[in-house]
């Protein structure tokens, strides 16, 4: 298994015209957290940002024809946005080969320059997937590749390697009996307990278990 950790800065400022809007309205992006083309071809991503709540909906055109949905949960510093939206081209070519070639994004993707949308993302895969994808993503902006290690992760790094709200949910749901057989819990009970939503959890959830499931089936058979 290949880990690779890679800076990019996407050709025009952006990966979505969104991320102008936010600027625009002093929305200052911090991190991606999740971000998922679903079945009906449409994205859910999870957004990190410092803003008002009334900054980030003023970020938004008064007729969102590509935005679904949208759900803003505040607390502390920074604010939570989940959206749910059509995808412009280049958004749908920098999130595809993720998907294309069976790689693993380690979120967050953390944002090193919000000025012109700069991210540092890492991946895991075969050394040919990750190298496909890097090859790929050049295409969309200046692309510089940090640092590459091999190995299998333990255990305990997989959980490390989730993000915060990953392990969060995930502990969660434990505590909750989630993973009892029968279940004991719902995605509203766990839900209950985080300040989110059901869907979240659930998409939240799936994730990680992609996530874990992919890594050990992808080891076992790089040792084959």
């Amino acid at each position: 298994m290949k880990r690779v950790t890679y800076v990019i800065t996407p050709h025009g400022g952006c990966f979505d015209p969104t991320e102008h809007r936010f600027r625009e309205h002093d929305v200052e992006l911090r991190a991606i957290h999740e971000a998922d083309i679903l079945a009906d071809g449409t994205v859910n991503v999870l957004l990190e940002v410092v803003s008002t709540r009334s900054q980030i909906l003023t970020s938004f055109p008064d007729d969102p024809q590509r935005l679904v949905d949208c759900e803003i949960s505040a607390g502390g510093e920074t604010t939570m946005v989940q959206l749910r939206y059509e995808p412009t081209e280049r958004n749908r070519k920098f999130l595809e080969p993720h998907r294309t070639y069976g790689v693993i994004v380690r979120y967050p993707m953390t944002v090193v320059d919000p000025d012109r949308s700069t991210l540092r993302v890492t991946v895991v895969g075969s050394e040919t997937a990750v190298q496909n994808l890097v090859r790929e993503t050049r295409a969309l902006g200046d692309l510089t590749v940090e640092t590459v290690t091999t190995g299998s992760p333990s255990v305990n790094q997989q959980f490390d390697d989730l993000t915060q709200r990953q392990q969060d949910v995930l502990v969660t749901a434990y505590e909750h009996g989630y993973y009892e057989d029968p279940r004991e819990a719902t995605y509203e009970d766990i839900a209950a307990d985080l300040d989110c939503s059901a869907s979240s959890v659930g998409q939240i959830l799936r994730r990680i278990e992609s996530t874990l499931v992919t890594e050990t089936v992808s080891d076992r058979s790089s040792r084959s």
